[in-house]
């Protein structure tokens, strides 16, 4: 599979550039901590969710000739994590905390599992 892909022309030297601004991460963390503070901390548990979906979202990928040809797309949603969410606050409480270093690897697999790459005339 792997040499297929490289062979494949669509994607021969593409590269991924981040175009997330430090103003951006700055209105994302705000609101993020303001939920924190409402929920009792609770939004802890989503909130990696959210930020891995919105740094995948602000990337975009460039051809040889450094012109953009597509944007990385994550599809999670609340409804496709709340059983995830729930089981790792289980197990985080019964590890006393320990659990949640696992979960956040967890978190970077399911939200790659759930990134699409499209191409600039299919984005809005």
């Amino acid at each position: 599979m792997q040499q297929a892909l490289s062979t494949h022309p669509d994607f021969q030297n593409l590269q991924f550039k981040s175009e997330l601004g430090v103003l951006e991460v700055i209105g994302h963390l705000i609101i993020w901590l303001l939920l924190s503070i409402v929920t009792f901390g609770l939004a802890m548990f989503v909130f990696p969710y959210y930020m891995q979906r919105y740094t995948i979202g602000r990337t975009f990928a460039f051809n040889a000739q450094g012109q953009r040809v597509g944007q990385l797309i994550c599809t999670i949603d609340l409804a496709s994590i709340i059983g995830n969410v729930l089981l790792w606050v289980l197990i985080s409480l019964v590890t006393l905390g320990l659990g949640y270093f696992v979960f956040l690897y967890k978190i970077s697999a399911h939200c790659l599992s759930h990134t699409k790459l499209i191409s600039v005339t299919d984005m809005p």
